[in-house]
């Protein structure tokens, strides 16, 4: 599939992080690195039914390759580790569920193409964020 989500992509700003954090569960020190470092991220198709999302940051990095529509054990860049299934809605969106502590805690994530940028929409117990990301050229 020749999505416009594939390719490298750049944060450049977030609203409401620092919340969305704390609902997760983060602590306070992670939270105050995470609202200063900036990050890439790049999704591509491995093909055979397989994304990759690779974000690299000066602090924190992930890079997990997921079997769409399959759960997979995941280990959160803020130390989770959870169940995680993405699946593509359409071509400009990739869903993501994140469930941990056996299942009692959730938590979506949405990866949208949005007139050129992409979107990160994030939500747990109802407190929403959104990541804005503008694409690499180089």
């Amino acid at each position: 599939m020749a999505s416009p989500l594939l390719g490298k992509w750049k944060l450049e700003k977030s609203d409401n992080f620092d919340n969305y954090m704390k609902a997760v569960g983060v602590n306070i020190a992670l939270r105050k690195m995470g609202a200063i470092v900036s990050s890439t991220t790049e999704i591509t198709d491995l093909g055979g039914n397989k994304i990759r999302i690779n974000t690299q940051s000066t602090f924190k990095s992930a890079d997990v390759t997921f079997p769409l529509g399959e759960e997979i054990d995941e280990h959160t860049m803020d130390g989770r580790h959870a169940k995680t299934t993405i699946v593509w809605e359409g071509n400009e969106k990739l869903h993501q569920v994140q469930k941990w502590d056996d299942g009692k805690r959730l938590c979506t994530l949405d990866w949208v193409h949005v007139d050129g940028t992409m979107e990160l929409r994030l939500d747990c117990d109802g407190v929403t964020c959104v990541r804005y990301h503008s694409k690499c050229t180089a």
